[in-house]
């Protein structure tokens, strides 16, 4: 089984970040992971700079996914969402309702898995930061199930929506303090070298979620 921390997050795109992407690396092969996703909010690494990150990470053998995370909106719902994308050539931003970012993704040959989909909005545990039961909407390829702040409520919606909906869940650590990375992971069955194959095992259902590794 080989290890991948699906969301994370640097200094370098997300202010919210206090990881530079030099300790990003460093830690990961600390732990012994055998690949992260680098998901910044709204933004893709360009593909020049995401290189010069690849060569500090490949004499580890730590394989690097230049992913993002995109936040939802729409006029009628306000926030519907975040989204963990992959297979997107550019940078998403935040402009677009959940069903228009499904359209736009699938279309391009990418896949989109629901950040955390049933944590708790701060601003109350009347809605979610996540998508909620917005999932059963959307034609998702995943399900973050493992995640730092699903507490066993969410956890178990989650896995009532996977069940219904035939998805494969994912574990992320959503890391913005270094100590984070590695706290929730996803599980591959079969090598992963490249984001083609990562896209590929999750579409195929062959990864599993898992917490807290020691």
């Amino acid at each position: 089984m080989k290890k991948f921390d699906l969301h994370l997050h640097t200094d370098y795109y997300s202010s919210c970040s206090a990881i530079s992407p030099e300790e990003l690396i460093r830690q990961a092969v600390a732990l012994k992971l055998d690949g992260i996703a680098v998901t910044e909010h709204g933004i893709r690494w360009p593909d020049d700079k995401f290189d010069a990150l690849r060569r500090l990470a490949d004499p580890h053998g730590l394989i690097l996914v230049d992913a993002q995370e995109v936040q939802t909106y729409s006029a009628k719902n306000g926030s519907e969402g975040e989204y963990l994308v992959f297979g997107m050539k550019k940078s998403l931003g935040s402009d677009f309702s959940a069903r228009e970012l499904v359209e736009r993704v699938h279309g391009e040959g990418g896949i989109l898995i629901a950040a955390h989909p049933y944590k708790w909005s701060r601003f109350g545990k009347d809605r979610y930061y996540g998508a909620g039961d917005r999932v059963y909407e959307l034609e998702l390829d995943g399900l973050e199930l493992f995640h730092p702040d699903h507490d066993e409520e969410a956890l178990a919606k989650v896995r009532r929506a996977m069940e219904k909906l035939g998805l494969p869940g994912t574990g992320g650590s959503d890391a913005h303090q270094v100590y984070e990375i590695g706290m929730c992971l996803t599980l591959f069955e079969n090598e992963v070298k490249n984001e083609e194959d990562l896209i590929r095992e999750i579409r195929a259902g062959r990864i599993q979620a898992l917490k807290n590794p020691s």
